[in-house]
């Protein structure tokens, strides 16, 4: 049986490798969730505290109550990190497809002061913004906009998280691929022309148990889990 340990160390160690960290699924896998746990142990390491996490709000709300019930236990560590996770937008979700483009870039920009010791960056949900304005024009040829959003969002953060050793959490709706015979990011195409480390998440019938495929360099991992307030119990 792999232990939470174990699975958070075997991360880590991909991570030393490759800082980019996929996480797709559909709505009530636990995408978000097991984002939250991986910011809270990357935060949380080594004592004492001292580094910070800029976390997106591109589509889908900061989950401040989720968190309250995946750190209940340790409120020392719930306290450090809801003042060291900077919430970007601070009030709603990004409104449209041309200002997630202005914030990415905002950030990035040498002249924008980060938060101290910033370890990651999460982006929920990076892609919502590029489905809705390919729907919005049909015509438009969608290589075009694909091109467009690699070379002027996707690419310039990956970069920027990279000279700066910054992990960098995506979190994605996702579309079955037929040819796979699973599920992929929407776009995978388009991420496909990036290094990541993937993980795609999926319901058990009938069950609290969650499904993990983990793939990395032409490796890959099989597994099921709980996500609860102790963390993830690796089954």
């Amino acid at each position: 049986m792999l232990s939470e340990i174990n699975f958070f160390e075997g991360v880590k160690k991909l991570l030393s490798h490759h800082n980019i960290l996929s996480i797709s699924g559909k709505s009530g896998t636990g995408k978000t969730s097991l984002a939250l746990q991986f910011v809270g142990k990357l935060l949380t390491l080594e004592e004492p505290y001292t580094q910070s996490c800029i976390w997106i709000q591109a589509n889908e709300s900061f989950p401040v109550k989720r968190l309250r019930q995946i750190l209940a236990d340790y409120p020392e560590k719930l306290d450090y990190i809801t003042e060291n996770v900077f919430i970007i937008p601070q009030d709603n979700p990004i409104p449209t497809y041309l200002e997630q483009s202005s914030i990415l870039q905002k950030i990035i920009s040498p002249s924008t002061v980060v938060p101290p010791d910033l370890k990651c960056i999460v982006i929920d949900n990076i892609s919502h913004h590029l489905r809705f304005e390919i729907t919005q024009y049909p015509n438009l040829n969608c290589l075009v906009l694909l091109d467009s959003f690699y070379e002027t969002q996707l690419l310039p953060f990956i970069l920027f998280c990279k000279r700066s050793d910054i992990v960098l959490i995506l979190i994605h709706e996702v579309t079955y691929s037929p040819t796979l015979q699973r599920e992929r990011p929407f776009f995978y195409k388009l991420y496909d022309r990036i290094e990541t480390i993937d993980v795609v998440l999926s319901n058990v019938s009938n069950s609290e148990k969650k499904n993990m495929f983990l793939l990395f360099n032409r490796s890959q991992w099989n597994f099921q889990f709980l996500l609860g307030t102790k963390g993830i119990s690796i089954l």
